[in-house]
Parts: structure tokens; sequence; C-alpha cells
């Protein structure tokens, strides 16, 4: 049970060293930063596009 934990804990390390980021918007429209690994093109695009969702459907309680 030890070794497995330990393996997956490496595991998470390295795949959160493989981590980019991507700042959405600007001062004058709120803005969000989205870490993903663009190496994984499909699952970057995914959580880019639902940032940008959230960003837009909570524009307004962020600007207040």
């Amino acid at each position: 049970m030890e070794e497995n934990l330990k393996n997956e804990i490496i595991e998470l390390i390295k795949e959160n060293s493989r981590l980019d980021s991507i700042e959405i918007g600007n001062s004058k429209t709120g803005s969000i930063k989205v870490y993903v690994n663009f190496d994984k093109k499909k699952e970057a695009e995914i959580k880019v596009s639902n940032a940008i969702g959230v960003l837009k459907a909570k524009r307004g309680d962020v600007l207040e």
C-alpha cells in the first residue's frame, strides 16, 4: 500500500511540473489564470474554454 501511494505522489509531482499557464482577460474585463499541459491539446482546449465560460458568467461579480 505504501509503495502505491509513493508512486501516485511521484506521478502527481511529475504531472504538475509539466503544467503551463495562460491568463485570459485583463484588468478592465476581469481575468482568470488557467493551468494546463499544452502537450495535451484537446484537454487544454476544454479547460481554457471552461475557464472563459466561468469568467464570462461571473464577470459582473469580478468587476463589482
